[in-house]
């Protein structure tokens, strides 16, 4: 029996070594040097090709190499009743939570602005901006962290979920009725939401519009979230100030992409809150051992939220 590691755009063997460090690791192969496809019980995914999961006969696991699993669920070959796993730990939602508080630091004291002042020799100076207000949009282990993070550090945090929540500190939307009321208020707004049917594009010309003019949107959560062609007219018209994307609908973002040259507009390559391959691999590995004890599984996907 062995575990399959099938990443796009992620280097496999790094994960590999990590796997093959305990000893309650099976049998490991790389895509596509799999052996006998009738051996693979488990297979840990990231940007996967469509139809390739049914290749496996005996498959029993598919396991995420992230937090985000709409690539999976978008299969339309998808293997029925063989399930899935994504990776959830502290140290990703840590990451995520000082990436997002340095993003708001970054815009609010000028830093970009002030890389540029030096890069041609001029010596400008600008008042901070005050405005402190942050809607985080989804508040699950990412924008619970994150909201904490920000409050602690003087930030009025709200945010907006499917259900209503209950954070110290933290006021809460939710529901679709809410969401616009969500952000009425927000110098910031903050996307860490899953990707759903029902959040597809919800980053669009309608919410921007119930945004303070002159607010700031971050995206890490997915790309498919942001309707670009909105964003660059909420920038031109200036209804935002400006954006810090680091998810995009295709990645990498095509070199002949309109937002690499748009000076509000600050990219980043999908690194706010990167995996830890060491922490992966024994989750993984426990969820293995479970499958194969007839145990719960932790970080179960449910399809029907998709997440």
């Amino acid at each position: 029996m062995a575990i399959l590691i099938l990443l796009n755009q992620v280097d496999p063997t790094l994960l590999e070594t990590h796997l093959k460090s305990h000893n309650d690791c099976p049998e490991v192969c790389i895509w596509p040097n799999c052996g006998n496809k009738d051996d693979i019980e488990c297979v840990i995914v990231w940007k996967h090709d469509e139809g390739v999961l049914n290749e496996f006969p005996n498959l029993k696991l598919i396991a995420s190499y992230g937090a985000g699993v709409e690539n999976i669920l978008s299969d339309p070959a998808l293997p029925a009743d063989v399930p899935i796993t994504r990776f959830v730990d502290d140290t990703l939602s840590d990451q995520m939570a000082e990436f997002v508080l340095a993003a708001i630091l970054n815009h609010r004291l000028h830093l970009t602005y002030y890389r540029e002042q030096q890069a041609a020799s001029q010596w400008r100076g600008k008042d901070f901006l005050t405005g402190k207000n942050v809607t985080i949009l989804g508040l699950g282990e990412l924008g619970s962290t994150t909201a904490k993070l920000l409050n602690k550090n003087g930030y009025k945090v709200s945010g907006w979920s499917r259900s209503e929540k209950n954070i110290d500190g933290v006021k809460s939307y939710f529901g679709n009725d809410q969401l616009y009321l969500s952000v009425e208020d927000a110098d910031f707004v903050v996307c860490l939401l899953p990707l759903t049917p029902g959040t597809k594009y919800i980053l669009n010309a309608d919410l921007f519009s119930k945004m303070i003019k002159g607010s700031f949107l971050i995206n890490v959560g997915r790309g498919d979230h942001l309707n670009d062609n909105d964003l660059m007219d909420a920038l031109y018209n200036n209804q935002l100030s400006g954006a810090l994307l680091d998810v995009f609908s295709k990645e990498p973002l095509p070199q002949d992409h309109p937002f690499w040259k748009h000076p509000k507009i600050h990219i980043t390559p999908h690194i706010s809150s990167p995996t830890d391959k060491a922490k992966v691999a024994r989750q993984i590995l426990d969820n293995y051992n479970r499958i194969l004890s007839g145990s719960t599984l932790k970080n179960q996907v449910d399809p029907q939220r998709s997440y």
